[in-house]
């Protein structure tokens, strides 16, 4: 009769577990922009109480202090990263504007000269400048772009607020969101939001790491090569590598571009040359990195991604990683071991 009643306790809890993984995908399609805001502050918070962190153990702060000190830190990375390197990039982009025609024209000569190019050729417009917009078309979207920029900016806000206001004192929120369960299971709850909090902050490292080591790379390669605009677009493999799977690929779109300004062969070689660091980073750099921190799976990684940005868009593309690793812990601490494990012994 007890081995029932256990039996029946375990198939309850799956049930409600399964339900409130449907739920969270429920809401995540109804009102997911509001929940993947909140996680990006979570994930930014966690980041932030990283670096205090940090200081309260190197430096034997106060936390509050720490905290402080971990926002300047971060904020001033920000504020150097613009001043130091945003003219550099601004400059290579009117660089790259000025050059673009003439690779557009390099681009239909060679397609000039299949049957397939001449069919597409055909297609496009002979007048580059009927590819940019109007002035009519600038003034009508101009407000749209306006409030666009407004929302934009918006949610940076929330998410900065939300972040140091989790940061400033985590306590208040993991025990709250803990009495929501009976006391029975709240140690268990709290044990597991730690273990969520461990898990993104190993792999908001390892992350950082491997963009840092793509992009830095990225940069120097194209330098020695001789490709225009290597420090624009090691910057931007930097940024889109947060983007696992999809993101650094999306980054040779950019750098083909750009090689097409100077030649065919210089587009070339340029892609040639980012397929063989990415070859590198995806099989080398990312095991040892992500082995040490958080393993995810890659085709459930991917799987995820795509899910969420069909229900999301870019936001949840963006945030589909860390989520994902999330779900893992929960799903592996609540259903895998306190549930399917439980009492169970282990074959030796």
């Amino acid at each position: 009769m007890a081995d029932l009643s256990s039996f029946a306790k375990r198939v309850a809890l799956a049930a409600f577990i399964i339900l409130l993984i449907a739920s969270a995908f429920y809401m995540l399609g109804k009102h997911g922009y509001f929940f993947l805001l909140v996680f990006a502050g979570v994930l930014l918070a966690v980041l932030l109480s990283g670096i205090a962190e940090w200081f309260e153990n190197k430096l034997h702060l106060k936390h509050g202090l720490a905290l402080f000190l971990a926002v300047l830190l971060f904020f001033g990375v920000l504020v150097g990263a613009f001043y130091f390197i945003v003219p550099t990039v601004s400059k290579q982009i009117q660089e790259m504007q000025q050059t673009l025609p003439s690779a557009i024209r390099k681009i239909q000569d060679w397609l000039q000269g299949f049957g397939v190019g001449q069919k597409l050729m055909n297609k496009v417009p002979q007048n580059m400048s009927d590819l940019l917009p109007q002035d009519q078309s600038i003034f009508s979207k101009f407000s749209s772009i306006f409030s666009a920029t407004l929302s934009v900016l918006a949610d940076i806000v929330i998410v900065v607020v939300t972040a140091i206001f989790l940061a400033a004192n985590p306590k208040l929120y993991t025990v709250g969101f803990s009495k929501l369960f009976p006391i029975r299971h709240r140690s268990r709850v709290m044990q597991v939001l730690g273990k969520c909090y461990n898990t993104l902050k190993l792999w908001l490292l390892a992350m950082l790491l491997a963009m840092t080591i793509i992009g830095v790379s990225t940069a120097i390669s194209y330098s020695l090569l001789g490709l225009p605009l290597a420090l624009a677009l090691g910057i931007i493999t930097f940024l889109l590598a947060f983007i696992p799977n999809i993101g650094p690929w999306l980054a040779a779109i950019p750098a083909g571009l750009v090689g097409l300004t100077v030649s065919p062969q210089m587009a070339l070689y340029a892609l040639l040359l980012y397929g063989a660091i990415q070859m590198v980073e995806t099989y080398a750099i990312t095991p040892i990195i992500f082995q040490k921190t958080v393993d995810l799976p890659p085709a459930l990684l991917l799987f995820f991604q795509v899910l969420l940005g069909i229900l999301q868009g870019a936001i949840g593309l963006l945030l589909a990683a860390p989520l994902l690793a999330v779900v893992m812990v929960v799903v592996n601490e609540l259903y895998v071991k306190d549930v399917l494990e439980k009492g169970q012994v282990q074959p030796s």
